[in-house]
């Protein structure tokens, strides 16, 4: 999104994004690495990352976020949250008032910074039930991309569209981007 690379033959729209990392810090800085391998030292520059804690169920946390993505004239772009879990701790995702205070804090966000709120999230132990937690969530989203691993195949498919078609699928493989040169075994 960043770059503006082409996506599944889509044209994209490049522009900002903030990434808010609440699972996997520990392997963000190898991505990029790995990014920038594949496509050159100067991409990504539209990318920044926030890796400390962050709730959406207090407003304290939702003023600092907005706060910060003024502050760093990142308005109008893209803002991912990742996971809608980790960013609502102890909240109970079945319960509707709790989803809501969730959802209306999403919208917080996108109200007052513009652009777009990814929101990473899970299915239950049953995917062919949808989203965990509350369906206010699903009511609320306006497009879901679902991303499904099979006998080893990867596909994502347009689980919703509030505008456009909805069942869209597309397989993808996974590249592997070797950081390290690995030294031969001394006999």
């Amino acid at each position: 999104i960043a770059d503006g690379r082409e996506w599944f033959g889509c044209r994209v729209a490049p522009c900002d994004v903030l990434y808010i990392s609440l699972e996997g810090q520990a392997g963000l800085a190898q991505r990029v690495k790995a990014y920038r391998k594949r496509y050159g030292a100067d991409v990504g520059n539209r990318v920044r990352f926030l890796a400390s804690p962050f709730s959406l169920l207090y407003s304290d946390d939702v003023d600092t976020l907005v706060a910060t993505v003024k502050d760093a004239g990142i308005p109008e772009g893209v803002i991912i949250v990742d996971t809608l879990n980790a960013a609502t701790p102890g909240m109970d995702e079945n319960a509707s008032a709790d989803m809501g205070l969730a959802i209306a804090a999403a919208k917080r966000i996108r109200d007052e910074c513009g652009g777009l709120i990814i929101l990473i999230h899970h299915t239950g132990k049953d995917a062919t039930k949808g989203l965990r937690g509350h369906s206010s969530l699903y009511a609320a989203l306006d497009g879901t991309i679902e991303v499904n691993k099979a006998n080893n195949r990867h596909a994502w498919s347009v689980a919703k569209s509030k505008d456009d078609e909805t069942g869209a699928v597309y397989s993808f493989k996974l590249k592997v981007i070797s950081l390290y040169i690995s030294q031969p075994r001394p006999s």
